[in-house]
C-alpha cells in the first residue's frame, strides 16, 4: 500500500480493523491511497499477513528516507505484491538517484498491459515517475488516455491526473478534475484560477485558504498569493489590505525569499480574447490616441489669418504682409514635411521652433510628439498653442486630453475647462466634439460643423461612439470614404458584418488581415503598428506576419523591428537598434522606453531596467513606472514606500510581473 511523498504521501495501514479501514474519515481522505488489492485476500493466512506487515514496514522505512533498507525488504514482498512493490521500489532508487535502476522497475510496471486496468494507480505513478526520469510526455499522454477510459478514478487517481493536466500546462482540465473531487486542496484550486486570470475566484480561495491554515509559514505564502493576485487584478483595495497584513508581521515574513516577485517580459500578456477586446472596445488611453491619429495637422488657413487680424497683423499694415508671406512658407515647407516619417517629422518640426513661432507651429509638433507616444513633450507644445491662442478650442481640447494621457495635472485645467465650453472661438465643433467623446458626455456641441464635414476629423469622431456600442457598419463614411487609410483599413476588417456568425467572422479576419507589414502601417502615428500587433495577437498570427521590409528603412520601421525582434528572442539586437534610434533621434516616449525596459528584462539585466523605470517615472511621470516601482518596493517589504505608488491601474502591455518558482510550487502542492 503505497502513495508517493507530497505527491503521493504513503500511509500506513491498520490491518487489525477493517471497521477502521474502510471507514470515511474525512480527515485521512488526502492521504489515505487506494485500496489495490482486496483486503480479504490477504488475511487469508497468517503468511500474507506477515508478508503485508513487512510491506508496510518498507512503507515506514521510505517514509524516514531510509531507501536501501526499504528496497531490500520490498524485494522480497514483490513476489507476493508485485506491482506497488516495484513502484516503492522505482521511487526509492529515483530518490537516491540510481535513475537506471529505477527505470528498470517503473518500467516493468510500464511494460505489464494487465496492471493498466487491475492496478490503474500503480501504473498511473510509474507513468509519471518516468516522466520526471526521461522529461518524455509520452508518458503523461498515456496517464491521460487511460484517465479518459476510466470513469471510476479515486481521489487519488483524480489528483494524479490533476498533477498531470498541470505540467501540460492545461489548467482549465486540471481545475475540471480537482473541483469534480470531495476534498481537493484550495489552494490548488486558487492557483491554477490565477493561471487561468480568474482573479475574482482566486481570491475567493486564497482567503478560505488562509482562513482554515494554523501553519504560520504557510498563512504568509498564502497571503503572498493574495498579494500577487490583487496586483495582477488592479485590486488596488484589497492590496492595500493585504500589504498592512504584512507590514505588522514583516520581522518573520520569509514567502518573498522562496517566490521572489520579478519583472518581466511578457509577449503574451494577455490572452487572445482580451487582445480582441482591445481592438474592437477602446479604453480611454485608445480612444485618445484615436482622435491624435485622425487630428489635422493645422496650417496657416483663413481662420488662423482672421484671429491675427484681430490683433492688427493681416491687412493693415506692412508687417502683416511679412506675417501672411511667413504663413504660405511655412505651408509649402509643411506639405513636404507632412508626408515624412513620424519620428523625423518632429525632428524637423523642432528645427522651425525660434521666439516668433506661430501657435499652429507648436499645435503641430504636439501633435507629432503624440503621434509617437511621446505625451510629455506633446503637452509642452500643446500649451504653448494654447498660451498664443486662447481662442483656438482644439488647441485647449488637445491640451485637456494629453495631460490625461500623460498623468499630468494641469494648473489651469478650469481655465481650459471654462474656455471649450464657450460658444465663441475657432474651431469651436471640433473643441467640443472631443470634450464630450473624451472628458464629459454630458457636455454638447453648441455649434454645426458646417464645412468641417467634408474632412476625415469629423467623419472620424462621428465613427468613435458607434464602433464603441458595436453598432458601426462598413457603410459608415469613415469606412467608405477613407478605407485606403491604414487604421481605417485595419478597423474596417474587425466590423462583423450583417448576418455574419462567429465562425465566418473569425475565419475572414484569418484570411484577410495582411501578414506583410509596409510602408502603409509604418508612416503614421505609432496606435497604426500597436492596432496592427494587438490584431495578429487576437487572431494568433503574430508570428506568422512578415515584418522585414527592404527598401525605405525608417526610424519607425527601425522600432518596429526592435520588437518583432524582442518578440523572437533577440534582446540584444532589439536594444542595439533602440540604443542606435535614442542616439540620432534623442527619442523619450513611452513606448521606446517601456521597449528598451522589456529588452533589459529579457536580456536578464534586471538592474538596467530598473534604472529605466526609474528615468520613465522621473521623465514622465507615468502612472505604469510608478506602479513597477511599487512592485519592487513590495519585493523588498518596503511597505510603506510601495503604498504611494500603487494608486493607479497598471495597464501596460509589455512588461509584467511574476513569482518565480510558482509553477514548481504548484506541480508539489
Amino acid at each position: 500500500m503505497f502513495i508517493l511523498k507530497k505527491k503521493f504521501f504513503f500511509f500506513l495501514l491498520i490491518l487489525f480493523s477493517k471497521t477502521f479501514l474502510f471507514a470515511e474519515d474525512v480527515s485521512k481522505v488526502e492521504s489515505q491511497p487506494e485500496i489495490i488489492f482486496k483486503y480479504n485476500e490477504l488475511t487469508k493466512n497468517q503468511k500474507n499477513l506477515s508478508q503485508q506487515i513487512q510491506f508496510n514496514e518498507a512503507v515506514l522505512l521510505l517514509e524516514k528516507g531510509e531507501y536501501l533498507k526499504a528496497i531490500d525488504i520490498l524485494k522480497k514482498t514483490s513476489k507476493f505484491l508485485q506491482i506497488p512493490s516495484y513502484l516503492n521500489i522505482g521511487i526509492a532508487y529515483y530518490k537516491l538517484n540510481s535513475v537506471h535502476n529505477a527505470k528498470i522497475y517503473l518500467e516493468r510496471i510500464y511494460n505489464h498491459e494487465e496492471a493498466m486496468t487491475k492496478n490503474t494507480y500503480s501504473y498511473m505513478s510509474a507513468c509519471y515517475y518516468l516522466y520526471l526520469i526521461s522529461d518524455n510526455k509520452k508518458f503523461l499522454k498515456k496517464i491521460i488516455e487511460i484517465a479518459k477510459t476510466r470513469k471510476d478514478l479515486s481521489e487519488h487517481g483524480k489528483r494524479l491526473v490533476a498533477d498531470t493536466y498541470i505540467i501540460l500546462k492545461d489548467y482549465e482540465m486540471s481545475l475540471k478534475l480537482l473541483e469534480s473531487m470531495d476534498y481537493a486542496s484550495d489552494l490548488k484550486k486558487a492557483l491554477l484560477f490565477i493561471k487561468l486570470r480568474n482573479y475574482e475566484k482566486a481570491d475567493l480561495l486564497l482567503s478560505k485558504a488562509y482562513e482554515d491554515s494554523v501553519n504560520l509559514k504557510m498563512k504568509d505564502k498564502i497571503l503572498w498569493f493574495m498579494i500577487f493576485s490583487n496586483l495582477k487584478s488592479n485590486n488596488l483595495k484589497k492590496l492595500d489590505e493585504n500589504l498592512t497584513i504584512i507590514q505588522n508581521r514583516r520581522s518573520s515574513f520569509e514567502a518573498n525569499k522562496e517566490l521572489e516577485l520579478k519583472m518581466f517580459f511578457n509577449k503574451d500578456k494577455y490572452s487572445p480574447k482580451e487582445y480582441f477586446n482591445f481592438v474592437t472596445k477602446f479604453d480611454l488611453n485608445r480612444k485618445i490616441d484615436y482622435i491624435y491619429y485622425y487630428a489635422p495637422y493645422i496650417f496657416s488657413d483663413n481662420e488662423e489669418i482672421i484671429y491675427d487680424s484681430t490683433k492688427g497683423f493681416i491687412f493693415k499694415d506692412e508687417q502683416s504682409l511679412e506675417n501672411l508671406d511667413d504663413m504660405i512658407t511655412y505651408n509649402a515647407k509643411f506639405l513636404e514635411l507632412i508626408k515624412k516619417d513620424p519620428i523625423k517629422k518632429v525632428t524637423e518640426l523642432k528645427k522651425m521652433l525660434n521666439k516668433d513661432t506661430k501657435s499652429y507651429i507648436y499645435y503641430n509638433l504636439g501633435l507629432s510628439y503624440a503621434q509617437i507616444d511621446d505625451f510629455y513633450n506633446a503637452l509642452k507644445y500643446f500649451e504653448q498653442a494654447t498660451k498664443l491662442n486662447p481662442g483656438n478650442k482644439l488647441y485647449s481640447v488637445m491640451t485637456l486630453i494629453t495631460a490625461i494621457r500623460s498623468n499630468t495635472t494641469l494648473k489651469d485645467k478650469d481655465y481650459l475647462d471654462t474656455n471649450v465650453k464657450l460658444k465663441k472661438g475657432m474651431y469651436q465643433y471640433f473643441g467640443q466634439k472631443i470634450y464630450n467623446l473624451i472628458i464629459n458626455e454630458n457636455i454638447g456641441v453648441s455649434t454645426e460643423p458646417k464645412h468641417y464635414s467634408k474632412t476625415i476629423f469629423y467623419k472620424a469622431l462621428n465613427f468613435l461612439p458607434k464602433f464603441e456600442a458595436g453598432e458601426a457598419t462598413i457603410d459608415e463614411p469613415l469606412i467608405k470614404d477613407n478605407f485606403k487609410e491604414p487604421l481605417t483599413f485595419l478597423i474596417k476588417k474587425v466590423i462583423k458584418r450583417e448576418n455574419e456568425n462567429d465562425f465566418s467572422y473569425f475565419s475572414r479576419l484569418q484570411d484577410t488581415v495582411p501578414l506583410k507589414i509596409n510602408n502603409n502601417f509604418l508612416d503614421g502615428s505609432i496606435l497604426i503598428t500597436q492596432y496592427y500587433v494587438d490584431l495578429l495577437k487576437a487572431l494568433g498570427l503574430f508570428n506568422k506576419a512578415d515584418f522585414s521590409m527592404e527598401s525605405n528603412i525608417t526610424p519607425t520601421y527601425l522600432r518596429t523591428k526592435a520588437l518583432k525582434l524582442l518578440h523572437d528572442g533577440y534582446p540584444k539586437k532589439a536594444l542595439k537598434l533602440l540604443e542606435t534610434l535614442q542616439s540620432e533621434y534623442k527619442l523619450e516616449d513611452k513606448y521606446t522606453m517601456y521597449l528598451t525596459v522589456a529588452c533589459y528584462l529579457d536580456d536578464g539585466n534586471y538592474n538596467e531596467a530598473s534604472v529605466q523605470i526609474s528615468l520613465i517615472k522621473g521623465l514622465l511621470n507615468d502612472s505604469g513606472a510608478d506602479f513597477l516601482t511599487g512592485v519592487q518596493l513590495i519585493q523588498e517589504l518596503k511597505i510603506s514606500s510601495a503604498k504611494q505608488f500603487l494608486l493607479k491601474p497598471y495597464l501596460d502591455d509589455m512588461i509584467d510581473f511574476k513569482l518565480e518558482g510558482f509553477e514548481k510550487l504548484l506541480e508539489a502542492l
